[in-house]
């Protein structure tokens, strides 16, 4: 017979995970939210902010979390016309939807972020590859990460009003982790280009 008390605990933890939305959800619902928007701006808004990227959003990929969204009643849709064009869809959110995105950003201001990011599992398996592999995609990724920090740089020196304090930080914020994974990637091609051991079998990192 299931224990009522491990029962309500699995009841109480789906509704939790069901109100959580990933980041791209929350970004998508979160532009919608600023002012209604049709699929296809998020998209190239989306794409701006994702210029030096390596991946980029799928048209297909928005539409899916919009149908998602709208599913859910998060957001509503409404056609308008489009000139000479097919009828677009416009969405706006719903107070459902906003309730939400206060959730989800008090879940992200309360809990510190995942260190384990794409760079620190990369380092964790780089073993994986042959030190040539290895040193020409860390190069690779040290050129494209100088060129962002150096657009991000830019963007810091623009004259912010007192009122977008919250962007200039943002900027600051995002030029520190770029100038910190620039620092790790360079003291990593050092190392590695010293190494006469490389591609030697050596005990995992999770058994250390």
């Amino acid at each position: 017979m299931v224990c009522l008390s491990r029962l309500k605990a699995g009841i109480i933890n789906g509704m939790k995970s069901a109100t959580v939305l990933s980041r791209t959800a929350l970004l998508v619902l979160g532009m919608i939210g600023e002012a209604p928007i049709n699929p296809y701006a998020i998209v190239r808004l989306m794409n701006e902010k994702r210029r030096s990227s390596r991946r980029k959003i799928h048209a297909q990929t928005v539409y899916g979390i919009i149908n998602t969204l709208s599913a859910k009643k998060l957001i509503v849709g409404k056609k308008t016309a489009n000139g000479n064009m097919p009828d677009k869809t416009v969405y706006s959110i719903t107070d459902k939807g906003k309730e939400l995105i206060r959730n989800n950003l008090l879940s992200y201001l309360g809990t510190p972020e995942n260190s384990l990011s794409e760079l620190a599992l990369a380092m964790m398996l780089v073993g994986y590859l042959d030190k040539e592999t290895v040193l020409k995609a860390l190069k690779e990724y040290r050129s494209k990460a100088g060129k962002e920090i150096a657009v991000r740089k830019n963007l810091g020196s623009f004259d912010i009003t007192e009122e977008a304090y919250i962007r200039k930080i943002a900027i600051e914020h995002t030029l520190h982790i770029l100038e910190i994974n620039y620092k790790t990637v360079n003291q990593l091609i050092t190392k590695i280009e010293k190494d006469s051991q490389w591609g030697n079998l050596s005990v995992p990192w999770w058994r250390y």
